[in-house]
């Protein structure tokens, strides 16, 4: 329920008490009228009702200093909104001629003032409150509407506009509405896209999600406005795109103002969003013909990021060349290795050089995430029994927008994929308990948990563990809790804390102690060794 909140003031401290007693009345039955404060003239009660902020104020209209005529007058500068009653001894017209004038909600005469009249008068008050209320919702929820709809409608128009669907004097016109002030000349287009969009979902709810994507919009145009107009809205998931005007006297200097500006939007994201972006950029373009090929050259220019770290812009001076010679060289190595693999190969010895090729090879990356996909899928056939590879994981390659990302997929894939073919070849029973501890390491693991799942003697699962694996069931555990960590680790950053309780350790200081045992260094150190490498 609703309840509205009350400031009395008249200059009689009976009067007060009596309306106090009311109050006090009225929260015993539960009423919604609640008294926050009490004031005895007019500049008292000015000072209150601003600190106070009620929704309803009574007030005595003869008081000494400031009457409760300008007492209204001044609460109507300060608060517009709230509600007020005024109370009187004196029931002469002028006053309450007065006080209607100035938007009083009700006049009560004092002499004899009885709580039903003023309960009624609350009652009518309060419902005023509400429907104003109501009435600034629906006006707010329009005002967002309104929003929501043009940016739809621009995105809609941007999006017709790409696919070359939207003649100039259509464009002309529909421009002229949706983001009046940009002219389609000298202008250049810029992509720009999250470096790790998958962990961006990870981190924040959609909610929270679509408020930074809005914050990232406002950053854009924000930057991209001090130079020019713009047009920018989110082209596709995870990618916002912006046309924007450039000053520029040459080529030359168009790409050098694009790219300061490119690394002012991806600076200020940084600061402000804690967000890394990539940034493609276009050449120099006139007229809303050329808007399709603006934007095929900065996506263009944004795959040329896949090649560079997080926050890299790219303009056309800063484009790379990709060589077919580049191509059949890391084609026929992967091939190679794909005809050499085996249940019984090592996993380790082989893909080390494939990392190497991928570091110093450049393919266009559409075509290499495709082909390492495939690639991928051929090595788990190869690899694995077909019911082994109905239940293994697909690992999509595609939202790599990264070489590093790609080489960290690619690492884990072939890991797990080796790892389950040697698997493949144990008894049924070792294999059985190795895949329990796949899917318990969460949790805590003892052997005889391990031997009750698949029906041994601890003794002999123990025994099995030595003979199948050459390692012990506990340093068995050990040894893939730590490996589990060493793949969420290289996800994202994780604190040693988050990192013990996403594989079962419950103790820190433990887990660290067990991590340094099996790596030979601790987490923090281990991960900086892997980008580097």
């Amino acid at each position: 329920m609703r309840e509205v909140t009350c400031l009395i003031v008249d200059d009689e401290p009976p009067m007060v008490q009596r309306l106090e007693t009311y109050f006090g009345r009225w929260a015993e039955r539960r009423m919604p009228f609640r008294l926050v404060g009490r004031a005895y003239s007019g500049a008292e009660a000015l000072e209150k009702a601003t600190e106070l902020r009620p929704d309803l104020i009574i007030t005595d209209i003869v008081m000494p200093g400031m009457d409760g005529i300008e007492l209204v007058r001044q609460l109507r500068e300060r608060l517009p909104g709230v509600e007020v009653i005024i109370l009187s001894a004196y029931s002469d017209f002028a006053y309450a001629k007065q006080a209607i004038a100035m938007g009083v909600f009700e006049y009560l005469v004092k002499v004899p003032l009885r709580e039903e009249d003023v309960r009624t008068a609350l009652s009518k008050a309060r419902d005023n409150v509400i429907a104003r209320e109501e009435k600034e919702r629906r006006l707010q929820s329009l005002s967002g509407s309104v929003k929501e709809n043009s940016y739809r409608l621009r995105k809609h128009l941007l999006e017709e506009l790409l696919r070359g669907e939207v003649s100039d004097p259509v464009m002309e016109r529909r421009s002229a509405e949706l983001v009046p002030g940009f002219e389609p000349r000298q202008y250049g287009c810029f992509a720009v896209r999250f470096d790790n969009y998958d962990v961006f979902c990870l981190e924040y709810s959609p909610a929270d999600r679509n408020m930074l994507k809005y914050g990232m919009l406002n950053i854009i145009e924000e930057v991209l406005r001090e130079n020019g107009s713009c047009f920018a809205c989110e082209l596709q998931q995870g990618v916002i795109v912006a046309l924007a005007t450039i000053r520029a006297g040459s080529e030359q200097s168009f790409d050098r103002n694009c790219y300061e500006l490119g690394e002012s939007i991806r600076d200020a994201i940084k600061t402000y969003l804690r967000i890394s972006v990539s940034i493609g950029v276009s050449r120099m373009y006139n007229g809303w013909g050329s808007a399709s090929a603006a934007y095929e050259e900065a996506k263009g220019a944004l795959d040329d990021t896949f090649y560079a770290s997080f926050g890299t812009v790219i303009t056309p001076n800063r484009r790379l060349g990709y060589s077919e010679s580049d191509w059949r060289e890391l084609s026929e190595r992967f091939e190679q290795v794909l005809e050499r693999s085996s249940a019984k190969s090592s996993g380790g010895e082989a893909l080390a050089p494939l990392l190497h090729v991928l570091h110093n090879h450049r393919i266009i990356p559409g075509k290499l995430l495709g082909y390492i996909e495939g690639w991928c899928a051929r090595l788990r056939q190869r690899l694995l029994s077909a019911d082994d590879e109905v239940t293994a994981d697909v690992v999509i390659f595609a939202d790599c927008t990264h070489l590093h990302q790609l080489v960290e997929r690619l690492r884990v894939e072939w890991e797990k994929l080796h790892a389950r073919a040697e698997g493949s070849g144990l008894r049924p029973e070792m294999a059985k308990a190795m895949r329990f501890v796949e899917d318990h390491l969460k949790e805590s693991i003892s052997l005889g948990v391990v031997a009750d799942h698949i029906h041994l003697n601890p003794t002999y699962v123990s025994e099995l563990f030595k003979k199948e694996l050459g390692i012990n069931f506990t340093d068995y555990v050990s040894k893939r809790r730590i490996e589990r960590a060493i793949e969420l680790l290289r996800k994202r950053d994780y604190s040693n804390l988050e990192l013990a309780e996403a594989v079962g350790v419950h103790n820190e200081k433990y887990f660290c102690t067990l991590f340094k045992k099996i790596t030979g260094t601790s987490p923090q150190k281990f991960v900086a060794a892997s980008w580097r490498d």
